[in-house]
């Protein structure tokens, strides 16, 4: 039985598009199924939590990253329940860093193999993270861009803040692979990742693995120069030698003051900091075809 938690309205209807997709097949090849329809912010988590109660021992999340973040946001056994990621949203950026399908069959095929995988996910004390966590700049652009639906109102609100955007004054503490460090910057982001992109295929960070039990810290402060140049290295992920940016690879945080709401995976929380730990292995999910091939080669 797979349980099919669906976002229908992501990805200006792809979701349920998808969902039709899928359940044509399933009844087409005799493969059982539930269907669970989100309906609000928060839905999906809760819907997931359910499941788990109920003996589940999958949830097939359909959707975008929103989705995809409320789903990890409620599992309750780790060690039981299989992931499934069928991306349907607008971004799809966890896909990206995943190297998921984006054709719904094609993702849904990996999930029938049904060879699993473990990867990684952030901890930030009342969250969970599956992509990437960010406090400071991201967070405005994200709220200037909630009622939109295009990549050039995502670009615009970017370059807006990237002028505007005054910078707070923060302790950044962190372990990184070679010991413990102590920064203290004037930001205007602090971006700690899992994946690779963020805002609907911008390069955040280009090197992060999603299984490799560290997260990538990229640290921005304030603009000496016009955003353009800058802005054309990050969307091709060449950022991390300028000096406005600084970089480390960590598998702890805790940034003190600045006092901004945080974003995870899209996502804004207002009632806590962005203090992260990397959760090595604490997602069971599928192997993609391309990861079933190298196994067997």
């Amino acid at each position: 039985m797979y349980n099919f938690i669906v976002n229908k309205r992501s990805g200006k209807n792809r979701g349920a598009n998808n969902l039709n997709v899928l359940t044509k097949y399933c009844n087409s090849n005799g493969i059982d199924y539930s269907v669970y329809e989100t309906n609000a912010r928060g839905h999906a988590m809760k819907l997931t939590q359910m499941l788990c109660e109920n003996g589940a021992d999958n949830v097939i999340a359909i959707g975008g990253d929103g989705t995809f973040h409320e789903v990890v946001n409620g599992i309750t056994d780790f060690e039981k329940i299989k992931i499934g990621f069928i991306p349907s949203g607008r971004g799809n950026d966890f896909a990206r860093a995943a190297d998921l399908p984006l054709k719904p069959l094609e993702a849904f095929a990996d999930i029938i193999a049904g060879e699993t995988k473990r990867i990684d996910y952030i901890d930030v004390g009342p969250r969970r993270c599956l992509n990437i966590a960010g406090t400071g700049m991201d967070v405005d652009v994200l709220n200037a861009v909630a009622n939109k639906r295009n990549a050039f109102s995502y670009y615009a609100s970017l370059v807006h803040c990237l002028i505007k955007f005054d910078p707070y004054h923060v302790v950044i503490r962190a372990k990184t692979t070679d010991g413990e460090i102590e920064l203290v910057k004037d930001c205007i982001m602090v971006g700690v990742c899992n994946g690779t992109d963020f805002g609907g295929g911008m390069h955040i960070a280009p090197t992060a693995k999603i299984n490799d039990g560290k997260l990538d810290l990229m640290i921005a402060e304030k603009l000496n120069r016009g955003p353009f140049g800058i802005l054309s290295k990050f969307v091709k992920g060449r950022h991390e030698k300028l000096p406005e940016i600084t970089h480390y690879e960590i598998t702890e945080l805790q940034v003190d003051g600045g006092g901004c709401p945080v974003e995870l995976d899209g996502e804004i929380y207002t009632d806590f900091p962005l203090n992260c730990k990397v959760i090595h292995n604490g997602l069971i999910t599928f192997k993609t075809a391309k990861e079933r091939a190298s196994c067997r080669s």
